[in-house]
């Protein structure tokens, strides 16, 4: 055992006064062993050592009967003097429940305090700061923390704020329904709405489920749109199909269409497998959506879904690869993935796409190159573009 800590233990057994300097976790649990919390709470005041001190916060967090360590903690994760908030005891005392606690946060989300600062020192009083007070305060929990949190949901003029505020409500969404709904409906931020969309996911509440799809239909921000059919869909309505293949074929924001292709990824449902069929031979210019589509129909464990992915690779490379070397075009790799999915299948379903024809050079490269590589042969024809030996640049 270390010489210092030896002495630690002596000075602990004696009752000495509390250090002037704490700077171990092993020094922290010795004085818990003789309930010494005021010489814990030193450990609060090591700013070189935030792990010690989140350490030091969470064993201080359940003596709520005990006031001096409620008062360290206080003093701990804001300083008044300073405007400065203490991440790494928040971070300690998460979990909690000490909403206590969490109200010694509210003078760092008042905007009129010009002295709240980052952690640095640095002067900063806009809303990012706050933002992080939020998510802090909600990590705590407790009621009071929940309350002032739903404050400021009402009351911020932050957009930021709100929806830090509407994501820190999440665990209790039930007891603050009708605020969050007001957001969902009607607040300006898009975040805001699409945050409060996400925190409603699998409600069954009636007045939530209408909201959530009338934001389907009608809100202008494809993030609303896509957060609000992700919560839809996990309740498997009658309707829930068919508003997933609309929102995947209509939609013109790339953000629901691929959050509708991913609500049926792996699905072993042929009605699921048929909307990603018609998605996947319907032209689609974002690249995201294509993988997805790809992505969702190797992960069905249906061989209907097998056979799409073989079926479709002649139709597929048609509409894509048309003016560059397949291998340099983003998500166009459906013989990989038939491939990965059903690799005993490959050589037949690249075969029949051969035999198809009305290729350009690059596809007729591309499915040569795949017939070779499964054990066949076929011609690799030179494209512009491509070095002379047929390998793609």
């Amino acid at each position: 055992m270390k010489k210092g800590l030896i002495g630690l233990l002596i000075l602990v057994l004696q009752g000495a006064c509390d250090p002037r300097f704490v700077d171990s976790s092993e020094q922290v649990d010795a004085f818990l062993a003789h309930n010494r919390l005021s010489a814990v709470c030193v450990a609060l005041k090591n700013d070189r050592d935030d792990s010690l001190r989140e350490y030091a916060a969470k064993k201080l967090a359940p003596n709520k009967d005990q006031q001096v360590a409620t008062d360290c903690l206080c003093d701990a994760i804001y300083d008044a003097e300073f405007g400065t908030v203490d991440a790494a005891v928040a971070r300690g005392i998460a979990g909690s429940n000490r909403g206590d606690l969490a109200q010694c946060l509210m003078p760092a989300l008042d905007p009129s305090n010009d002295k709240m600062t980052t952690a640095s020192g640095t002067p900063e009083s806009n809303a990012p700061d706050r933002v992080l007070t939020v998510q802090l305060m909600a990590g705590i929990g407790g009621s009071e923390a929940y309350g002032a949190v739903a404050h400021l949901l009402k009351t911020s003029k932050s957009p930021d704020v709100r929806t830090a505020a509407v994501h820190g409500l999440q665990k209790e969404r039930d007891s603050h329904e009708e605020l969050l709904l007001d957001v969902l409906k009607s607040d300006i931020h898009a975040p805001a709405r699409a945050a409060a969309a996400k925190v409603f996911e699998r409600s069954k509440s009636e007045p939530v489920v209408a909201a959530l799809l009338d934001r389907l239909a009608n809100d202008e921000d494809g993030g609303v749109r896509a957060a609000a059919l992700k919560s839809v869909v996990k309740l498997k309505l009658d309707t829930t199909d068919d508003m997933v293949c609309k929102a995947m074929m209509e939609d013109t924001d790339e953000r629901v269409r691929d959050q509708a292709v991913r609500s049926f990824r792996g699905s072993k449902r042929s009605v699921a497998i048929q909307c990603l069929k018609r998605r996947l031979l319907t032209k689609e210019e974002s690249a995201v959506v294509r993988a997805s589509t790809l992505n969702a129909l190797y992960r069905s464990p249906s061989d209907e879904a097998a056979l799409v992915l073989c079926h479709s690779i002649g139709p597929f490379l048609r509409m894509y690869v048309k003016t560059g070397i397949a291998d340099s075009l983003p998500a166009v790799n459906i013989i990989e993935q038939q491939n990965n999915r059903d690799f005993e299948r490959s050589y037949e379903c690249v075969q029949k796409a051969i035999r198809q024809g009305g290729y350009s050079c690059y596809a007729r490269n591309h499915l040569g190159q795949w017939m070779n590589e499964l054990g066949g042969k076929a011609s690799t024809p030179w494209c512009p573009g491509m070095v002379k030996n047929g390998a793609g640049e």
